[in-house]
């Protein structure tokens, strides 16, 4: 079996079969690629906001080739994984997991202008894109094929674009409009139970780990939701507050400066 059949089709490098599955943490940590994962996430924040700041016309050229990229090559993925049998039924590879509704969710919101939606979809995507580059899902093998990349670039994608449409001017994150990403999140989860507990009930599929637990190490054993939930309000708190907390101390004292200008 060449490289390339290897490359574009679900094997490991020893030409043994393998589809793609969630391994909850396995390899993170002890893998060198995890924490290049990890230290080229925020690089490329950094550097993308900066940079599209002060040039707009490529930070909206570039917002649009990625967000098309990102719908065009999941597209593509999960339509492989119904084709080529990875998932059992085909209809597995409809989106119900988070951060694969996400992926999808996500690119037309930006190509279409979807503005009554962009705070929860930005911020459980910025929030499911994080989790999973910390958890490091994708380094249970040593050989990294089309659809382990595809999935690291996804998720990259979503917690990137909605930082630069932030830098762009053309979303802003306001604690006034949070209440919509509780909701947002609620919908998503409704939407895995209704996978989990009717749709598939017979398989034991565990979308957005709500059947199961999902930590690593089975971290909180029957009380995982417990963490589910202070994890969903720290970064909730952290996405949120941080952007306020800049805005606060930054924002220049107006009336003093009104003041002194009457005074004079």
């Amino acid at each position: 079996m060449s490289f390339f059949q290897k490359f574009f089709l679900y094997y490991e490098f020893n030409g043994s079969y393998t589809s793609y599955s969630d391994q909850l943490g396995s390899g993170a940590f002890i893998d060198y690629r995890h924490y290049l994962w990890m230290v080229l996430i925020p690089l490329l924040a950094v550097i993308g906001y900066q940079f599209f700041k002060k040039h707009p016309k490529a930070g909206n050229i570039t917002v649009m080739v990625l967000a098309v990229s990102l719908f065009t090559f999941r597209l593509g993925h999960q339509t492989a994984r119904a084709i080529l049998g990875v998932e059992t039924p085909w209809t597995q590879a409809f989106p119900f997991h988070m951060c694969t509704v996400l992926t999808f969710i996500l690119p037309l919101t930006i190509i279409f202008k979807w503005k009554k939606i962009e705070t929860p979809v930005y911020v459980l995507a910025m929030m499911g894109g994080i989790i999973t580059a910390l958890m490091g899902d994708y380094f249970s093998s040593q050989f990294m094929n089309m659809y382990t990349l595809e999935g690291m670039s996804a998720h990259t994608l979503l917690i990137l674009l909605p930082i630069y449409q932030i830098s762009l001017g053309r979303f802003k994150l306001e604690f006034k409009n949070s209440l919509s990403v509780i909701i947002g999140v609620l919908i998503l989860m409704g939407w895995a139970t209704l996978a989990n507990e009717v749709f598939y009930v017979g398989l034991d599929p565990n979308y957005m780990y709500l059947r199961h637990n999902g930590l690593p190490g089975d971290l909180g054993g029957e009380y995982y939701f417990l963490i589910y939930t202070a994890i969903f309000f720290l970064f909730f708190g952290l996405i949120f507050g941080i952007p306020e907390s800049y805005r606060k101390f930054n924002r220049k004292p107006e009336v003093k400066i009104k003041q002194s200008m009457q005074i004079s």
